[in-house]
């Protein structure tokens, strides 16, 4: 951590104070047990008669080697303060700040959506609150998820204000994810020792069969249950927009999917039974959405390819910090490896 909690806690209050709050002070500050590729604090708002409070999030962007080689929390404070009007559940905003001085690094301030999110660590396919609940339950809040997935591709990304975050003239949505990821690998190659050769393999291949003449999207860059706050079934929250893009639209559904199935198959587990199938969940993505699902066979393997990239670099992590084996070679073998391995095997590379 930056500072311990009671000095950042004094630092936060003395920044609301001079953002124009200055009724409000920062209590009860804590780590947050989620996310790997920012700091996060729980705590609230709270005026001095303790009447009114808000449960509110600190973003920091980290200063050292974390999940990928680039943090920007200005991308993400920018993607949710452009969403605020589009009718999608996001966060409330509550400040930005750029100057590295006050905490250390950038960070920004957001409100804390009421209602719960599907663990998956312990895993819902297996036990939770989610799991729980009966069929019927859980295909609802399956398909609320489904839908705010399905709601992006229908927005005006350009009238919304999202032009800052396509690629340079001449390259291609796709073409700038795969050589930000290709540089990606080589710094997480760098990190840990080791070459990633079925990586390798994998992104030749996704170099040789780039889809033609793509539709382009705003892209929520993480959709999964577990970025999901539900409410009474109801959809209340979509969190982390870490890494938002101008994609194929079929790149979230794809990552939804692979996401829930890298969290069973790639372990060897049963999926949770009340769960719609794959083929239900793309039909509904495809009517909601208005569009097309014949690229997914691509993004199949582009999901899986990039999930595992991301578990190679946090199993790495894990393993520096001891929290996992290195017996357990968590950087080779995860839910990502798993599926990835199966889909080399049907695609040949």
């Amino acid at each position: 951590m930056l500072q311990d909690m009671n000095e950042l806690t004094q630092k936060l209050s003395q920044w609301l104070r001079e953002q124009g709050q200055p009724r409000c002070e920062v209590t009860q500050l804590r780590p947050s047990s989620g996310g790997y590729s920012n700091i996060t604090l729980l705590g609230s708002f709270s005026t001095p008669d303790g009447r009114d409070s808000q449960e509110v999030v600190v973003r920091i962007q980290p200063q050292t080697a974390a999940v990928y080689p680039d943090c920007d929390v200005r991308v993400q404070y920018r993607t949710m303060e452009l969403l605020q009007s589009s009718g999608l559940p996001v966060p409330r905003l509550y400040g930005l700040e750029t100057d590295a001085s006050v905490l250390g690094a950038p960070f920004f301030i957001m409100g804390r959506i009421a209602g719960q999110v599907p663990a998956e660590n312990p895993l819902y396919h297996l036990e939770g609150w989610l799991h729980d609940l009966d069929d019927a339950s859980i295909r609802q809040h399956w398909f609320a998820g489904l839908d705010a997935v399905a709601a992006l591709p229908r927005l005006d990304w350009k009238a919304q204000g999202f032009s800052f975050l396509l690629p340079p003239e001449g390259m291609t949505p796709l073409q700038q994810q795969l050589g930000y990821y290709e540089d990606m690998l080589r710094w997480s190659e760098s990190l840990s020792g080791q070459r990633y050769e079925w990586l390798h393999r994998g992104l030749q291949w996704l170099q040789r069969n780039q889809p033609a003449n793509e539709p382009m999207a705003l892209s929520w860059g993480d959709a999964k249950m577990g970025n999901c706050v539900f409410d009474g079934g109801q959809l209340s929250g979509m969190l982390d927009w870490e890494r938002p893009a101008i994609a194929n639209p079929v790149d979230d559904l794809s990552w939804w999917l692979m996401l829930d199935e890298s969290l069973c198959t790639g372990f060897g587990l049963p999926r949770l039974a009340g769960l719609p199938s794959r083929e239900e969940s793309i039909a509904w993505w495809e009517k909601a959405s208005g569009h097309s699902a014949a690229d997914l066979p691509y993004y199949d393997v582009f999901s899986a390819w990039r999930f595992t990239l991301v578990m190679s670099r946090i199993g790495h992590i894990f393993t520096q910090r001891g929290w996992v084996s290195a017996d357990a070679q968590m950087d080779h073998n995860n839910g990502g490896s798993t599926l990835l391995k199966r889909l080399a095997e049907q695609h040949a590379f």
